[in-house]
């Protein structure tokens, strides 16, 4: 049942389980490819966990090791970025009209600073 485990995931998501909430997701997206808003909210987890680490790379100095360590965070965020915008390009296949994952990639490759990406999107989306 594809509602049940996006429930799941939800349910793990509101409790901080990412992991968790990631296999519930994907088994929803599993059982019904086209199921939109468990792929929103399995992206979602990604960009949340990539969020997650510029909390923390706020909060470093200017010292060589909180530089190094700045850009060991910076990497592993754009990387948890760029895995969410893969799960809402696949998404993007089966739904290519889909305003929320149209507006979640745009939103994403904006951060990420993707230029190309980020135009691309605004005008799938009309912008």
């Amino acid at each position: 049942n594809p509602d049940l485990q996006y429930n799941i995931g939800v349910i793990s998501m509101e409790q901080g389980n990412l992991e968790e909430a990631r296999k519930a997701y994907k088994r929803a997206i599993e059982i019904n490819p086209g199921y939109v808003n468990a792929q929103l909210n399995l992206s979602t987890t990604y960009v949340n966990e990539g969020n997650g680490l510029i909390d923390e790379m706020n909060t470093l100095g200017n010292s060589r090791a909180d530089i190094a360590r700045y850009e060991e965070l910076k990497t592993m965020k754009d990387d948890m970025f760029k895995e969410g915008a893969t799960v809402l390009e696949d998404a993007l296949k089966l739904n290519p009209d889909n305003q929320g994952i149209l507006s979640q990639l745009k939103n994403i490759y904006g951060a990420l600073g993707d230029n190309e990406n980020f135009m691309r999107i605004k005008k799938l989306l009309g912008e």
